[in-house]
């Protein structure tokens, strides 16, 4: 996490004439009342939507600089977000204000927003662009039109795609917008950077109040804390886990019982489609390859090995994540098609879901946990690698240009 020097020097209104002196302006302490002299959230919220250019975006990430307003209270299915913002780059910007009145309010706002991400990560740009046109009460493509008024040269065709590629990729800006921030704010920040599993950022904005005249308010927006973008995740049973942070803590005997095997599964290998990346190895018990354009950052689908010590199996198996719409109805039309899938893939995939619902389609077998010492001589840990090693490629290789087939607009 990126941080700033939270102290704000005094504002210093000057007389340049030399007549007037200088006087230091008074900053309304956070959280003040309308009643008491302050600004409510639906005022401060106006204000920087009709001014993007007093947003520190540029300092944040300067991929999102210049955006261009869109909507306000844009409707989700987890609730209505308080500001949209888009440049001439498709990256989006998603904007919450919150008057700081106590740690609660903090919490559940950071919470809001990533289930604001969430949702926008499941859409694709027709369903981007209907909240939007039904938000303004417009018809057409009005994202594009919008950003397009500032920039007559900007080709429809890009900017679609633009927009498209980030919103299945789940990179957007968000904002979360208030008057102060407190200790243990941060602290959320970075528990949200190490656990979410989108590729956004998240930035706390201060927005100072300082008292001009009884009729005039100085707004002071300043990024006082936010997360560094995230270029990959895993994912594994609807979860995301914490990477690279913890790589320096010592490993515990479960955590290199797996690197052994994954590393013993990895040794040399490489996909039949050429077009899939193979993995790194992981200390965890879920080996993760995502399938792009699948809703959720492109885990809307995924393949997974997974070393399922509750029964002592190892796994191979497609999952399809609940409540991303394109995601559950393609993983549906597999499953009515288990019969003929069987014919590539061989006569033991199955389909099952697990004790919590989660569907899967793929391969189980019963092994030895946990694995047995090297030169045990039971052969046991080589024809667990060597079946992974096959029914990974196999599952995989077969299915991932099945899946970005059907995952074409228009399919």
């Amino acid at each position: 996490m990126n941080r700033s020097d939270q102290a704000y020097g005094d504002l210093i209104r000057m007389d340049l004439s030399g007549e007037g002196g200088q006087e230091t302006l008074r900053r309304i302490p956070l959280g003040t009342p309308v009643s008491a002299g302050g600004i409510d959230e639906s005022t401060l919220r106006d204000l920087l939507f009709e001014s993007p250019g007093a947003l520190p975006v540029g300092s944040i990430d300067a991929s999102y600089a210049n955006p261009v307003p869109v909507c306000r209270e844009l409707s989700t299915p987890a609730g209505y977000v308080d500001a949209m913002y888009v440049n001439t780059l498709g990256r989006l910007v998603l904007a919450e204000f919150k008057l700081w009145r106590n740690p609660q309010a903090r919490r559940e706002v950071i919470g809001q927003i990533l289930d604001y991400a969430k949702e926008f990560a499941a859409w694709s740009y027709e369903d981007l662009q209907r909240e939007v046109s039904r938000s303004l009460g417009r018809k057409g493509n009005v994202l594009y039109e919008l950003v397009r008024s500032g920039a007559p040269d900007l080709d429809e065709a890009d900017f679609v795609d633009n927009v498209s590629r980030h919103l299945a990729r789940g990179e957007f800006l968000l904002l979360i917008i208030g008057d102060g921030i407190r200790e243990g704010v941060e602290n959320i920040v970075d528990f949200v950077q190490r656990h979410s599993g989108l590729h956004f950022t998240l930035a706390l904005v201060e927005a100072a109040l300082y008292r001009d005249t009884a009729s005039h308010i100085i707004v002071q927006p300043r990024c006082l804390a936010r997360t560094e973008v995230v270029s990959r995740q895993v994912f594994g049973e609807g979860q995301a886990r914490p990477e690279p942070e913890e790589a320096d803590e010592p490993p515990t005997e479960l955590e290199r019982e797996n690197a052994r095997f994954w590393t013993a599964v990895l040794r040399d290998y490489a996909f039949a489609d050429v077009a899939v990346e193979v993995p790194d190895v992981t200390k965890g018990a879920q080996l993760d390859v995502s399938v792009p354009n699948s809703g959720f950052g492109g885990w809307g689908l995924w393949f997974t090995g997974y070393i399922y010590r509750r029964n002592g199996d190892v796994h191979c198996y497609l999952a399809s994540r609940k409540g991303i719409d394109i995601a559950e109805r393609i993983f549906a039309g597999l499953v009515a098609e288990l019969d003929g899938l069987r014919a590539d893939l061989g006569d033991d995939l199955q389909h099952w879901e697990t004790d919590a619902g989660r569907p899967r389609i793929g391969f189980r077998r019963e092994t030895r946990l946990p694995f047995p010492p090297e030169g045990d001589g039971t052969g046991e840990f080589d024809e667990a690698v060597a079946w992974m090693r096959d029914r990974l490629d196999r599952l995989v290789s077969t299915l991932y240009p099945k899946l970005q087939r059907l995952l074409r607009p228009g399919a």
